[in-house]
């Protein structure tokens, strides 16, 4: 099985202007369920577009879908992207240089719920005068539950003990970004099969970096041509958030269904810019 890769990366509008993509800018609805505890929020995710000097509010709602009354305090801290992986590093509130966490309060900041009870939170913004502000920033709330104390079970030495409290964390991600930050800009660093399969198959990799001053909501999806048929498969978006500078890269497993020829494969990353879309291409060989 040969691949040839064609190094050129290139912006593209007529093959992508019939293909609408969706992009999901994240979750917008958490739950989680742990033991007897299980609660839901929403949304998972705030967009603030503050001014500098200027104060706005958002509101969430988290539900207790447990059978027990269960209590709620609520904090704020930074998180920075861990690497090309996509995941989060959490940090402690002002650590980042990219942080807000300090702009932002929660109204009401602890509270209990009975079982079935809706909370709503009022998440207030308050953007300094300051050079600093002009930037995107962002933070994470973090909403901790406390379980009820256990009593230990002598008999089994993994047992809960008397006076241990069990605590889970949901995150809400926050973003600011000020008005007059508009530039977006996605590249396409590269376009590659992968050396290591994932379940035994082959993937291929799209590396995409955000070149611009503000968050990009990508969606991504990969374009098979069968260079001998004509015909074409495509692979569902995959939709992603990239904040400034960060680098992140996507990975599709080849389908199993594909035809036994040689393929172009287009790589596309619609970020919602109505100019144009990144995309690369290669050829593949299926056998």
């Amino acid at each position: 099985m040969k691949n040839q890769h064609n190094p050129d990366l290139y912006n593209t509008r007529q093959i992508i202007s019939c293909f609408c993509v969706c992009i999901c800018a994240g979750i917008l609805f958490l739950s989680f369920t742990a033991g007897a505890q299980s609660v839901s929020i929403s949304p998972s995710r705030l967009y603030y577009k503050a001014a500098v000097g200027e104060y706005k509010t958002q509101e969430i709602s988290i539900t207790n879908n447990a059978s027990v009354r269960q209590s709620f305090a609520v904090t704020f801290g930074d998180f920075e992207p861990a690497g090309i992986e996509g995941k989060s590093r959490f940090l402690d509130a002002g650590e980042s240089p990219n942080s807000c966490s300090r702009w932002l309060s929660a109204t009401p900041s602890f509270f209990e719920l009975d079982p079935g009870q809706i909370q709503k939170i009022q998440v207030l913004i308050q953007v300094p005068a300051t050079p600093e502000a002009n930037k995107v920033k962002w933070a994470a709330m973090r909403i901790k539950l406390t379980k009820e104390k256990q009593e230990k079970n002598l008999s089994d030495n993994k047992a809960i003990g008397l006076g241990v409290t069990e605590t889970f964390q949901f995150v809400v991600h926050i973003f600011q970004t000020p008005p007059t930050v508009t530039s977006r800009s996605v590249e396409i660093v590269n376009f590659r099969e992968s050396e290591t399969q994932q379940q035994g198959k082959r993937v291929l990799v799209l590396k995409t970096h955000n070149t611009g001053e503000a968050i990009a909501d990508c969606a991504s999806y990969l374009e098979f041509t069968n260079t001998g048929t004509g015909k074409e498969v495509r692979i569902k978006p995959f939709a992603f958030t990239l904040l400034p500078d960060a680098v992140r890269e996507v990975k599709f497993i080849i389908p199993d269904d594909l035809e036994k020829g040689h393929y172009s494969v287009m790589g596309v990353v619609d970020y919602g810019s109505r100019e144009n879309v990144q995309a690369a291409e290669m050829e593949l060989d299926i056998q």
